[in-house]
């Protein structure tokens, strides 16, 4: 079942969304580095490893390695880069 809902999101335009989405959070952290760290010290100790696991996962899954086995497949299934970069954002501009 991994295998498949893996290869839903296994499609080029996902990709490039995911790369793109990676570029976009590494970028906002490294031009607000203050404003960024500010806003995470306060947050829970959980988000902040969301938001740097769904980082990962962006970067993997955009620049295109292939995950074989589904267990790495479960853990970077590319959804869950989408909802931590969506936290990441609400986290860095509206906390």
């Amino acid at each position: 079942m991994i295998n498949s809902l893996y290869q839903i999101f296994n499609k080029g335009s996902l990709r490039t969304l995911s790369f793109i989405l990676a570029i976009v959070l590494t970028l906002l952290f490294f031009i607000n580095v203050n404003d960024f760290s500010t806003n995470l010290r306060t947050a829970h100790p959980i988000v902040i490893l969301l938001i740097i696991w769904g980082t990962g996962i962006l970067w993997i899954h955009g620049i295109g390695f292939e995950i074989r086995t589904s267990i790495w497949q479960m853990l970077f299934f590319p959804l869950l880069g989408y909802i931590a970069f969506i936290v990441a954002i609400v986290v860095s501009w509206l906390s």
